[in-house]
């Protein structure tokens, strides 16, 4: 499969899970107002840190993921993208545990500077395994490629 077909099947998936969390996020919206109304503050917020920006990385992480296997068999290939899961998926819970312990302890602010610069160890994960990708496989669609196809530029 070359590379832009891979591009449309990653961009539909895109589009699909974008619909997805926007369906989550109402949800977990509705949820969180409700709980304020009933004056579950701590609840609320709990229920908004907690459960909402990790549930919406998941909804994402995992589209991407199963697109992906599914344009390269190898072992390498399906190793490190499968990696790419898993460290994904570790730095979600180490965000969840950090933001709960926030919201539990609230004079420990330092924790939720940490929580968002898991975002900055993501992204450089991500970036190095899309690399290892590239090498192992010329037409994988980078994040550098997808993001300029999302605006017309491929």
């Amino acid at each position: 499969m070359i590379q832009r077909e891979r591009f449309e099947q990653l961009y539909r998936s895109g589009k699909r899970s974008t619909r997805q969390a926007a369906l989550l996020f109402s949800l977990v919206t509705a949820i969180g107002f409700i709980l304020l109304m009933s004056e579950e503050r701590q609840l609320a917020e709990l229920i908004w840190f907690v459960l909402f920006v990790p549930s919406i990385f998941l909804v994402k992480i995992w589209a991407r993921t199963t697109t992906l296997l599914r344009f390269n068999s190898s072992p390498k290939y399906t190793r490190l993208v499968r990696l790419e899961f898993w460290v994904a998926m570790g730095l979600i819970a180490l965000y969840c545990l950090l933001m709960l312990t926030t919201l539990l302890n609230p004079e420990q602010v330092g924790l939720s500077v940490a929580a968002a610069g898991l975002y900055v160890i993501g992204w450089v994960v991500s970036s190095r395994i899309d690399q290892k990708l590239a090498k192992i496989d010329p037409e994988h669609v980078t994040h550098k490629v997808y993001e300029r196809g999302k605006v017309g530029f491929f």
